[in-house]
């Protein structure tokens, strides 16, 4: 996918997000920008992280996530 169709699509995600996730959207990308690209690669060629992942982001879709401010309160 070419660059700009990219950086649309994530605008148009991030535009529909409500604004209690972006927190966890800001978090991710300035993590994602700290991590190294050979960091990338190995959680993209760990079977386990990638499982993980994808079940991860199946919860975020189906809402089975637990609010950040809970967590918060219970660290």
């Amino acid at each position: 996918m070419a660059t700009i169709e990219t950086r649309s699509r994530i605008y148009s995600v991030i535009e529909a997000m409500p604004l209690e996730k972006l927190d966890a959207v800001v978090a991710f990308l300035e993590d994602l920008q700290r991590s190294s690209e050979e960091e990338t690669t190995l959680l993209l060629g760990d079977a386990s992280f990638m499982r993980d992942y994808r079940e991860a982001k199946e919860d975020i879709r189906s809402g089975s996530t637990v609010n950040l401010k809970a967590i918060r309160r219970d660290v």
